[in-house]
Parts: C-alpha cells; structure tokens; sequence
C-alpha cells in the first residue's frame, strides 16, 4: 500500500492505555514490529507512524510501524504492514 506521512500528527498523544502508537499497532494488527516497513529498509528504531493512504480519496489516519527515519520522508512510498486506523476521537 502505497502512504504518505501525516505532517504534524505528533501533537496528538498516544491512546488511553497503551504506552506508545507502536504498542497501539501491534494490539490492533496482532503482530510484532520487528523492522520499518517501508519497502527496502530494515530500520529497527521503530515508532509508530502517522500515515495517510496515497492514490486514495480516503483520508484518514492509519498508524504503520516506521524507523525513525521513514517516520521523516516527504515522499510517497510503499509499506508492508496492516494499516490500523487511528481512533477517531483524535
């Protein structure tokens, strides 16, 4: 799936309950982050990230774990992972 970051989602703080976006992913996909998964990279100073689908009328927020690294791309790129929505209280 091919996503961009979210420009200035850091104000929003993490879930209720959870210790950061990352463990929020991992609860909602049901997996481990091991690596970023952004296509050829294997980045594991992992966060979770902010994302918007590219090609895609849908707005809205999903979460992916990226390196922090991936986390700062202005670019259009592919990622592997599940895309978990991001609550929409936020």
């Amino acid at each position: 799936m091919y996503v961009k970051n979210v420009v200035g989602s850091s104000r929003f703080s993490k879930p209720f309950g959870y210790s950061s976006w990352l463990e929020y992913w991992e609860d909602h996909a049901e997996q481990k982050a091991n690596y970023c998964s952004a296509d050829n990279c294997w980045g594991n100073d992992l966060v979770g990230a902010h994302v918007q689908k590219a090609y895609s009328d849908d707005k809205n927020w999903y979460i992916v774990p990226l390196c922090s690294s991936c986390n700062q791309r202005t670019d259009t790129f592919n990622v592997s992972a599940t895309l978990v929505p991001v609550p929409s209280h936020l």
